[in-house]
């Protein structure tokens, strides 16, 4: 190391570089922002799920929009709209409200199964999107899903919704990655119907591309139907939802092992 006295600095300029990259990543929404937070789902899922995410980010040291003001906000025409991603409904809610971040999910709990315990199998799929209210600048994007066994099919429902709630507030609050999940990409095909040409088709696999898709290509196209065949790191309802954020065109008719069809309006 004799004669070059730079090393040093330079090594402990790289390392400075390198955590305060990685300190930086670990907030996953801005500070010193009002939160609302809006989850579509049955009335006990997204209500349990929107308290776990409002906890955890007064706990986090975040602003957060309280229920009386959220109910004024869900009555509002625009919320719908603002869940399905509409910018402009979005930034009406910000105005009119006062909150500078909208943090929207929508969770789903497929019907429980019974397994050869005697017992109820759920699973929760979650996805979670924040966007700026100044100007609808998506600013995070978190899909989770979770498993839990009950003794009746609502109580295995609502265990899982409430276990997706709290990995995505920990994803949602930069306590852990997403790489963290480890969640193994499966194949899915995605049926889609009624497409009227091979341009509509080709649009679909670039949906799924844009809602996180590792892969997707055109299988087939023919009697108004497209098949696509895509590559996602999650479960069926999670690429559903996602897919539907990204097209509000489109409407679910069913998302079952590894085969999702939808509907286009």
């Amino acid at each position: 190391m004799k004669g070059r006295p730079w090393f040093f600095p330079l090594l402990f300029l790289f390392a400075f570089i390198l955590f305060s990259g990685e300190a930086a990543d670990a907030a996953a929404l801005p500070k010193g922002k009002t939160i609302a937070v809006l989850v579509r789902g049955t009335p006990s899922h997204g209500a349990a799920v929107r308290s776990i995410l409002t906890r955890a980010l007064l706990e986090g040291g975040y602003r957060a929009v309280d229920e009386q003001q959220l109910e004024r906000i869900r009555r509002s025409k625009a919320a719908a709209l603002a869940l399905e991603g509409d910018v402009d409904a979005i930034l009406q809610l910000g105005k009119s409200f006062g909150f500078s971040v909208l943090l929207s999910g929508t969770v789903t709990v497929p019907k429980a199964v019974k397994n050869e315990f005697g017992l109820f199998t759920a699973t929760a799929a979650l996805s979670i999107t924040a966007c700026s209210a100044a100007d609808g600048r998506q600013i995070l994007a978190v899909t989770e899903s979770a498993k839990e066994i009950g003794y009746t099919p609502e109580e295995a429902a609502q265990k899982a919704a409430e276990t997706a709630g709290r990995s995505a507030a920990e994803a949602v609050l930069g306590k852990r990655s997403q790489g963290q999940q480890e969640i193994p990409a499966a194949r899915f095909t995605v049926i889609v119907s009624p497409i009227r040409s091979f341009a509509e088709a080709h649009g679909i696999v670039e949906s799924c591309r844009n809602a996180g898709a590792l892969s997707a290509s055109l299988v087939k196209f023919s009697a108004g139907k497209a098949e696509v065949d895509a590559e996602f790191a999650g479960s069926a309802g999670q690429f559903s939802a996602a897919l539907l954020r990204m097209r509000t065109d489109f409407s679910e008719e069913s998302a079952e092992g590894n085969v999702i069809r939808l509907g286009k309006q």
